[in-house]
């Protein structure tokens, strides 16, 4: 506890100790932090990973608090949130944003009850800004998603419509290499400012990365990311905006108390073993194990989107861990499929999540990476086999 108490020293009154984190997170679930630090600008963030590491403390950074599911016994450690938020437009006249100045948008629509699950596409969306005029766009680990696809929309910019209704970070988004449909967020990257183990600050090109399906290098390096830069459009901004709500609207299907999306969708191979109309992890959980209304304590599978695992008021994350390897057991024991998990468990033993850390999980990930393709043609190299 002495070098968590230098820490805190180090850091000022801004610093917490034993910081409750369902507070931080949407789906109100969680024990507490060692040791809790929002920074407010890249510097703070940097100066809060060097000594914590000089101080050989292990750091957990959260974006907005989704996609996660935190132990009931909490995350040991400093955990750290980034909410630098600088955004700046780099053509001829650089332009500087604070996004602070800026309210957060919200996308909520009623769901179609009639379709439910199965109403979770976005084909029809999909098409190509590829041979649109490119703008170079530098924005901070910390800027909120929904905030820079909103304020970029409004200035001509085009190319993040496909993660509208997406909570988190650009930090978090890169770090993952979210996806929206056939869209990962790679496809527009050009290069990413880390800090490396050693405290020195470095810029990776987008090759460098290791991108994959929800994945990148940043998962496995124990690199920090600090700002990116984006080679975005000059696109149809009307046609974007039209996909951006209309996207949002779709996946209003998300419940406000769950942090996304369970499980990872089928594989193709899965899709045609089931012999079902849709990759939908969801669709296969509402339909196949007929599981809706399932719960244990207050987590329970949502009935507006199966594949959604919701707290309806006090639920644990032991709770939430139990419904999820229900699902799982279930899904193998019935249909002789695999489903992997989509959300990080963070602060969990090994031992407590056995089940999705053996190597066919990994396989099913890597399946599903190469049937998911963008259809930007300058990105294509970054999913081709080497």
């Amino acid at each position: 506890m002495g070098d968590i108490n230098k820490l805190r020293d180090i850091l000022g009154k801004k610093a917490r100790l034993g910081e409750p984190l369902s507070g931080h997170t949407f789906l109100k679930i969680g024990g507490t932090s060692d040791i809790f630090y929002e920074a407010e600008t890249t510097d703070d963030f940097k100066k809060a990973v060097v000594e914590a590491r000089k101080l050989e403390i292990p750091i957990t950074i959260l974006g907005d608090g989704s996609n996660v599911l935190i132990s009931d016994n909490g995350i040991k450690g400093l955990v750290l949130i980034d909410r630098s938020d600088k955004i700046e437009i780099l053509d001829e006249d650089k332009e500087g944003i604070n996004l602070k100045k800026i309210k957060k948008p919200i996308y909520r629509w009623e769901s179609d009850k009639k379709q439910g699950t199965f109403k979770y596409e976005f084909k029809d969306l999909d098409y190509d800004e590829s041979e649109k005029s490119r703008v170079r766009v530098q924005m901070d680990s910390g800027v909120n998603l929904p905030k820079a696809i909103d304020f970029l929309l409004d200035k001509g910019i085009t190319g993040l419509q496909w993660y509208a209704g997406i909570p988190g970070t650009i930090g978090g988004a890169i770090f993952n290499n979210i996806h929206g449909g056939t869209h990962f967020m790679s496809e527009v990257l050009d290069s990413v400012t880390v800090l490396d183990l050693q405290g020195g600050s470095n810029t990776l090109r987008i090759e460098d990365l290791g991108v994959d399906y929800d994945k990148s290098r940043f998962q496995d390096t124990g690199e920090i990311i600090l700002d990116a830069t984006f080679l975005l459009f000059k696109g149809d901004v009307d046609k974007a905006k039209y996909v951006r709500f209309e996207w949002a609207k779709r996946k209003s299907l998300q419940p406000r108390n769950a942090p996304g999306c369970a499980f990872h969708n089928l594989t193709q191979e899965q899709k045609e073993k089931l012999g079902i109309p849709t990759t939908s992890a969801g669709f296969v959980i509402e339909h196949l194990l007929k599981m809706t209304g399932f719960k244990i304590g207050d987590a329970a599978i949502s009935k507006d989107h199966h594949n959604f695992i919701v707290n309806e008021g006090k639920a644990t994350a032991k709770n939430y861990l139990e419904v999820m390897k229900t699902i799982y057991n279930k899904a193998k024991k019935e249909l002789g499929i695999e489903l992997v998990p989509e959300i990080f468990l963070l602060g969990f033993s090994e031992d407590e999540i056995k089940e999705f850390r053996h190597p066919r999980q990994l396989e099913l990930r890597k399946k599903r990476l190469y049937e998911i393709r963008t259809i930007y043609k300058d990105s294509k190299k970054l999913f081709s086999p080497k």
